[in-house]
């Protein structure tokens, strides 16, 4: 099982009763940003010059984790979210699956309370934190089978700080995996790859991470923000597909998370149309539109969100803030939803639920 039975059938269900309502344009996931980490860009603490590394230009299309962490300290109360706004939110995007992210939740006064009340509300849960403060909060919740640790982790222990501009967080987030896998959680890895990615480096840590007893990997393009030049554009997208090449080689043996579909599109094999509006964030200042990638507007309502925002304005040759995105929020989905499909890709995605493993390495399929 590549992911758990509960989260896979919950989620068919959904899209299957949304399909026959003939509805157009659903969610099938919600991004909670209760501080506002992705769609008002995160509040980062001073730094020492010891913490501060070199890092790309650029930004993770995975928003929880991108520019370090949130400072409590500086960050306006009243800017956040509060629970009820949030579950608010939940009801009416009705999606079975939510994310809480942006900066890092775990800094979220109410993130006790919150996370619970979305449990009982039978969600499967991926809460994103950089895994540093894990180990403080494990007593909030008990160890939902519909709840996910999902921490960021982009290589071994230089690699991930000097992403991460953070000295010594990798140790600290490998403390919050080890008592979360040992308090019972499921946990989930998620790293971005950048076009200068060492695919060596990612299965080093996947090694370390499975012996940990790591449930899942999830893999995350980089987004540049800098708008590129045609030439520039193709060299990046050139390197990126050779990055997702190798690691589909050398990673495969692990419960990678991302679908085969999506990993054809990220190899270059396939297309895909943007579907982001599958994934709405929803932050402090509303709905953000069309994606959290570019925040172009906030909508008040979830239905404005949808019924308001020209999609078709938005997509990898429809306009230039798009050509370089890859991110999952809008081509993950899209492999779900069965968007540009080929014939037997519903077969594929059923084999690769049922064949993958979670925590386990197939040592068979490393050897073939």
């Amino acid at each position: 099982m590549r992911y758990p039975l509960g989260l896979f059938l919950d989620s068919a269900i959904h899209l299957v009763g949304r399909k026959l309502r003939g509805e157009r344009k659903f969610a099938l996931t919600l991004t909670l940003d209760p501080l506002g980490g992705c769609t008002d860009g995160p509040v980062v603490a001073p730094a020492s010059s010891q913490q501060v590394f070199n890092q790309p230009e650029g930004r993770d299309s995975a928003c929880p984790w991108q520019a370090g962490r949130q400072d409590a300290s500086a960050t306006n109360d009243k800017l956040a979210l509060s629970v009820d706004q949030c579950l608010a939110a939940v009801e009416v995007c009705e999606a079975p699956v939510v994310f809480i992210s942006g900066g890092e939740p775990l800094e979220y006064p109410e993130i006790a309370a919150l996370t619970r009340v979305i449990l009982k509300l039978r969600k499967h849960l991926f809460l994103c934190t950089d895994g540093a403060l894990i180990r403080r909060h494990l007593h909030m919740i008990p160890p939902f089978t519909n709840f996910f640790w999902n921490v960021k982790l982009d290589g071994t222990a230089e690699v991930h700080d000097i992403r991460a501009r953070r000295a010594g967080l990798f140790e600290a987030a490998l403390d919050g995996v080890k008592a979360a896998k040992n308090a019972g959680f499921f946990v989930v890895a998620t790293s971005t790859v950048y076009p200068d990615t060492d695919v060596q480096d990612l299965e080093s840590l996947y090694e370390r991470l499975h012996a940990m007893h790591v449930d899942g990997y999830l893999l995350s393009p980089h987004y540049p923000k800098e708008k590129l030049c045609r030439e520039g554009s193709a060299r990046f997208h050139e390197k990126m597909q050779q990055r997702f090449q190798e690691a589909s080689e050398r990673l495969s043996a692990y419960n990678l998370m991302s679908s085969p579909v999506y990993l054809e599109y990220l190899r270059g094999e396939r297309e895909l149309d943007c579907s982001v509006w599958a994934n709405p964030v929803y932050g402090p200042k509303g709905w953000s539109g069309p994606c959290y990638l570019q925040n172009a507007k906030y909508a008040k309502s979830y239905r404005e969100l949808l019924r308001e925002t020209v999609w078709e304005n938005y997509g990898r040759g429809l306009n230039p803030r798009c050509e370089n995105c890859l991110c999952p929020e809008a081509f993950e989905t899209a492999a779900i939803l069965g968007m540009n499909a080929k014939a037997g890709d519903w077969w594929r995605k059923l084999a690769w639920q049922f064949g993958g493993n979670l925590g386990e390495k197939r040592e068979a399929k490393r050897q073939a």
